[in-house]
């Protein structure tokens, strides 16, 4: 178990620390991580639309075709979004909500484009007063992120889906 605890730590130092993406103007939106965790922001999108758009599924789960065909009749939130891990309470009580407010503009460094899931991990990096923390891991291709969220849900509580950081073309 030390040596799962011990190559967790050393991958997420790895992302955490690899070299991001800066822009001007760009947008992000908040992470809290539960229990009070260090927030982080996730970014950079080009776009506010593509921003909120992304933020929009990370705090719901919408039907099969909202994606395809955007009405308001399609889209009506149906569970948790991708930032929410598996069995988490719906609708979300607003003291414990992960994604929150609006996206924002900020020309700090952000993540470089690409796929990511975020992962919840107890006390790997932060001591009892901060028991669990937070980390947006990746880049991965699509279909790569899909296999390592499975691959990490066994290991740890992560959200429930991948997610895309970059180019919206929005």
């Amino acid at each position: 178990m030390q040596i799962l605890k011990f190559l967790s730590v050393s991958i997420l130092l790895l992302v955490l620390t690899s070299p991001t993406q800066a822009g001007t103007d760009d947008w992000f939106y908040r992470i809290t991580p539960p229990n009070d965790g260090a927030s982080f922001d996730v970014g950079p999108y080009n776009s506010e639309y593509g921003c909120k758009d992304w933020l929009g599924s990370a705090i719901f789960l919408h039907g099969p075709h909202c994606y395809d065909h955007p009405t308001d009749q399609n889209c009506v939130p149906i569970g948790n979004g991708f930032a929410y891990p598996a069995g988490f309470p719906y609708p979300v009580p607003p003291s414990e909500e992960i994604p929150g407010g609006a996206c924002f503009e900020s020309n700090a460094p952000g993540l470089r484009p690409g796929y990511y899931f975020f992962l919840y991990s107890e006390g790997l990096l932060y001591s009892d007063s901060h028991p669990l923390f937070g980390a947006a891991l990746g880049p991965f291709g699509y279909r790569a992120c899909d296999r390592a969220l499975a691959s990490a849900q066994t290991q740890g509580v992560t959200g429930t889906g991948c997610f895309f950081v970059g180019d919206t073309r929005e």
